[in-house]
């Protein structure tokens, strides 16, 4: 079953992102060397993370041979994602597989179109390597799916002076026409709200445990509020 691994925001500049968001009281880990990292990360001890990263928009240009080597859906994914502007720019759903060749057959045979699976990897500050697998579905604004990583990335501990816990829910807006491919993927991740919306795409997300509302000149488009406390 397929659930929520990260929500991923587009950033101007992914330094000052890590900053503002440090000053929001907000624990940070660049994805690579600090000096030359296109992306950082913002985990909690369960649950989804989110990942804040920087992309040209010269990318968008890639965005044919991309198409032409591994698929359509990889193609257009990354012009999505190159396009000017910050905020939330998509979501990844996860397996516990280290390979995703099983979930692109299982998908393929739902009559999902999908990209050939990619293989990434990414070296960590601390100079461990990192691999893991992606796949992109079609129409782009769906999520797309990426494999467990290897080696786990997860830290072991981690808090927020912001009273931050995780991601209670994620609020994913879901066009009419999307909702026969969206239900497809989805599985039954009680943290992934879907909703009736004009566009498909990542609306908002909660937060447990926030003790205080967040700058809105800091979040870089995102959009972030605090869950209910129970009891």
């Amino acid at each position: 079953m397929l659930r929520t691994s990260h929500i991923l925001c587009k950033v101007d500049d992914v330094r000052a992102a890590v900053r503002d968001f440090t000053e929001l009281g907000f624990t940070m880990e660049f994805g690579s060397d600090p000096a030359r990292a296109h992306n950082a990360l913002l985990w909690f001890a369960e649950g989804p993370f989110i990942e804040f990263f920087q992309l040209p928009s010269a990318f968008r240009l890639l965005r044919w041979p991309l198409s032409t080597v591994h698929g359509l859906g990889a193609g257009e994914r990354l012009a999505r994602w190159a396009r000017p502007g910050e905020g939330w720019r998509d979501l990844a759903l996860e397996t516990d597989e280290l390979d995703l060749t099983g979930t692109r057959t299982a998908l393929r045979a739902a009559n999902l179109a999908v990209s050939r699976v990619m293989k990434g990897r990414r070296t960590r500050p601390d100079g461990e390597t990192v691999r893991y697998q992606f796949l992109a579905p079609r129409p782009a604004r769906l999520p797309f799916v990426v494999s467990a990583y290897d080696p786990p990335q997860r830290p072991s501990r981690i808090t927020h002076p912001n009273g931050a816990e995780g991601v209670a829910r994620v609020r994913f807006g879901v066009a009419e026409a999307d909702r026969p491919t969206f239900r497809t993927l989805i599985g039954g991740d009680g943290r992934l709200a879907a909703e009736p919306a004009p566009r498909t795409g990542v609306l908002g997300v909660e937060l447990a445990g926030l003790a205080a509302d967040l700058d809105p000149d800091k979040l870089h488009g995102t959009v972030f509020t605090a869950a209910a406390r129970k009891g």
